[in-house]
């Protein structure tokens, strides 16, 4: 019986070490490190250096530097460190042991608004483009009092998602990278999963997304043309991967290869944000029924989108989804709102349309003449339609989500919201 208890007494001092070398915690202000047994060093910045400190000395007012912190078995600190700026806590997701250096960095003031302030009373710079307010009085509107960008280049611009840490923390030098660059579509009114309906930030990605970040394989490189691409807008435009909408020949949103690249896949896209960021973002009612016809205007495709016999005849709940046709009819500039979205391949609306990029771009919204289509942009600026499954229609891939509504935005003087200055996300 001794024998027992002296082995059960060396399991549990053997547990309470590795419990108190994983979760090295502040006691002050409950702040937890899963270092994976690893060994850390802190430094504070002081002035205008840094000093040695211990975990004790993690008190409000620092935040992690990811970019000048360094761990021994990473070339990239960035692939295994991240900051919690909800719990201020450090993520280490790693499978090693690693030796960290971490750096703490005094935080940076900015400005912070809820999603109501950043768009009811904070001034934007918008610059070439224009933040309207969809009232049922603005001809061709939507009309649900919802604010949408619109016009050629806007200052949309937020930083989102891993790696976009030592940037929205407010660390001295620290950029956004292309990655982490995502736009405000708008605060717009959508179903929430308890079936209300309230408005959220709606995001589209910048760039788009790889078979990398995807998690599936790319049918190759979409169609594009130079005399209509606006170079300024996307990089690289000859290498942007193209992605069957579905492998099958199936329409249905809720079981295609893309709703499962975007939201279920553990090699997807929602997976590789990490859970810091997913946390982030509101889980919304989709409505992914369909139509029958491109010659519509973007109105009248709001209307359809949200109607009972069409568009909201199939619902999803999702985190992740992407544009639907209104979304890309209203981003041009309101002049254009009275034609047909297939007549929107004109020099006018490829100019002043912020959403257009000159290259072929699924929409969420199916088709529904065939059960083997769906919408997409052309890289002409017509919304068109092709089939979901075949090579020949390839279309390049932007996630689109909706923030919840205690994400804040962040403002300081050197933000502008354009994409060399993001707005920040708290």
């Amino acid at each position: 019986m001794k024998k027992k208890i002296e082995i059960i007494s060396i399991l549990l001092v053997i547990v309470i070490v590795i419990i108190s070398t994983i979760l090295l915690t502040n006691k002050d202000d409950n702040k937890a490190l899963n270092s994976n047994e690893s060994t850390i060093a802190y430094y504070y910045q002081n002035g205008s250096g840094y000093s040695e400190g211990s975990s004790n000395t993690w008190t409000t007012g620092y935040v992690l530097n990811i970019g000048k912190s360094s761990c021994n078995n990473q070339e990239n600190p960035k692939d295994i460190l991240d900051w919690d700026s909800t719990s201020k806590t450090v993520l280490m997701t790693s499978n090693e042991t690693n030796n960290c250096t971490l750096y703490f960095d005094k935080v940076t003031s900015g400005q912070t608004y809820t999603a109501e302030q950043f768009f009811t009373s904070f001034t934007q710079s918008i610059s070439d483009g224009e933040l309207l307010k969809h009232t049922t009085s603005l001809p061709n509107s939507a009309g649900d009092d919802g604010y949408r960008y619109s016009g050629n280049n806007p200052n949309n611009f937020i930083c989102f998602g891993p790696g976009s840490s030592d940037y929205n923390n407010g660390i001295s030098g620290a950029k956004c990278e292309d990655g982490n660059l995502y736009r405000i579509i708008g605060y717009v009114p959508v179903e929430l999963s308890d079936g209300t309906k309230e408005n959220r930030i709606k995001v589209i990605k910048s760039e788009y997304v790889t078979s990398n970040e995807l998690g599936i394989s790319s049918g190759g490189n979409v169609y594009y043309d130079l005399e209509y691409t606006v170079s300024k807008r996307v990089k690289n435009v000859e290498s942007v991967q193209g992605f069957n909408w579905n492998k099958k020949e199936n329409n249905n949103w809720t079981i295609s290869s893309l709703y499962n690249a975007l939201n279920t896949s553990k090699n997807g896209f929602m997976y590789k944000l990490k859970t810091t960021w997913t946390d982030k973002i509101e889980t919304v009612i989709w409505n992914v029924g369909g139509y029958n016809s491109t010659e519509i205007s973007a109105r009248r495709m709001y209307d359809i989108e949200n109607d009972i016999q069409y568009g909201a005849s199939s619902k999803v709940s999702a985190k992740i989804g992407l544009i639907y046709p209104s979304d890309y009819g209203f981003a041009s500039y309101r002049d254009s709102w009275t034609l047909n979205l297939w007549n929107y391949d004109n020099d006018s609306n490829r100019e002043n349309n912020w959403l257009f990029n000159g290259v072929d771009e699924w929409t969420i919204f199916s088709f529904l003449e065939d059960g083997m289509l769906a919408y997409f942009v052309d890289f002409a600026g017509s919304l068109n339609s092709g089939e979901v499954f075949s090579d020949s229609y390839i279309s390049a891939v932007r996630p689109v989500f909706y923030l919840k509504s205690d994400v804040k935005l962040v403002n300081d003087n050197n933000i502008d919201g354009s994409a060399s200055h993001p707005y920040r996300v708290n």
